[in-house]
């Protein structure tokens, strides 16, 4: 019960005004950082990780910004819905999700049947569909997708470095303050 205290709304975007004078590509950026946190979670604490999927998954479609849903919830519904938000943010058609494998990776997560692999797959099509990602982002997730080989040291250096990058931004999700008490 302590995951749906923290999770009665988002963290991140509380109004879709925050929003105004971005770019799809900023929103991107946050939405691969949140993967990459969700995937670390989901090989640390797979039980934070399947509550956290059931949650966003109460709403499948995945059809528009609420403030009752997670900040991952939030960050998909703004990418896949981008024209819908065309006067907050600056679109960009190329910038886009593979939705089918997306939900399959939650729908595993919702499982408990969580497949590491099907995942990094996943992130490496995000990758090439968000140009203009930090290039840091992209060594973080080939470590990530080798996460059960990678030594504990090496996992927490992973983990500060992508609690920084997420941080820079101003922004505190609710995955920051789970994936924080992974060290």
């Amino acid at each position: 019960m302590e995951l749906f205290k923290e999770l009665n709304e988002s963290r991140m975007y509380k109004r879709l005004s925050q929003l105004e004078g971005k770019s799809v590509h900023d929103i991107a950026e946050r939405l691969f950082e949140h993967l990459l946190a969700l995937q670390i979670l989901a090989n640390t604490d797979s039980r934070y990780a399947k509550n956290y999927a059931e949650w966003m998954f109460k709403q499948p479609n995945f059809d528009g910004f609420r403030v009752s849903q997670t900040d991952l919830y939030n960050l998909i519904a703004l990418v896949l819905h981008q024209e819908r938000y065309s006067y907050l943010i600056d679109n960009d058609v190329s910038v886009g999700i593979p939705e089918l494998r997306l939900r399959r990776n939650i729908r595993y997560l919702t499982s408990g049947k969580f497949d590491n692999n099907d995942y990094s797959q996943m992130m490496l099509m995000m990758q090439h569909r968000f140009e203009k990602l930090p290039k840091i982002l992209y060594i973080w997730r080939r470590q990530i997708s080798d996460w059960k080989n990678l030594n504990t040291q090496d996992q927490k250096s992973i983990i500060r470095k992508l609690l920084t990058q997420m941080r820079e931004k101003g922004f505190q999700s609710d995955l920051w303050q789970k994936l924080y008490k992974q060290l």
